[in-house]
């Protein structure tokens, strides 16, 4: 799925375990400890979930810096080529790309 699908989600699943929070506090304040722990139970596993939301938000992002590094490559190829044979305003544009697309990898993981 997609890296701003997954932050989504990873921002939904803390806002529930902080609302589990708010309501486990609220039990153990009116001395109900058996839901307090209930819904800190839950607080935990909304937490759990947000971190495997937010792992899968990673890798799509590794993923994608690893398309662009790809694409950069190609392109930084194209402009060896261009200029082993002399041709230096297309073999710029190729290395310009190239740039292009190492800085969006960047951009990914950084």
């Amino acid at each position: 799925m997609g890296t701003d699908y997954q932050l989504h989600r990873t921002s939904v699943d803390v806002a529930k375990g902080y609302q589990q929070i708010q309501k486990a506090s609220n039990a153990f304040y009116k001395d109900k400890v058996d839901s307090g722990v209930n819904h800190l139970n839950k607080a935990l596993n909304d937490f759990g979930t947000a971190m495997d939301h937010f792992t899968k938000a990673e890798d799509d992002a590794y993923n994608k810096a690893g398309d662009e590094i790809s694409k950069g490559n190609s392109e930084l190829q194209k402009s060896v080529e261009e200029y082993g044979n002399g041709n230096n305003d297309r073999a710029q544009s190729h290395f310009d790309s190239a740039v292009e697309y190492y800085d969006k990898a960047l951009d990914l993981i950084g």
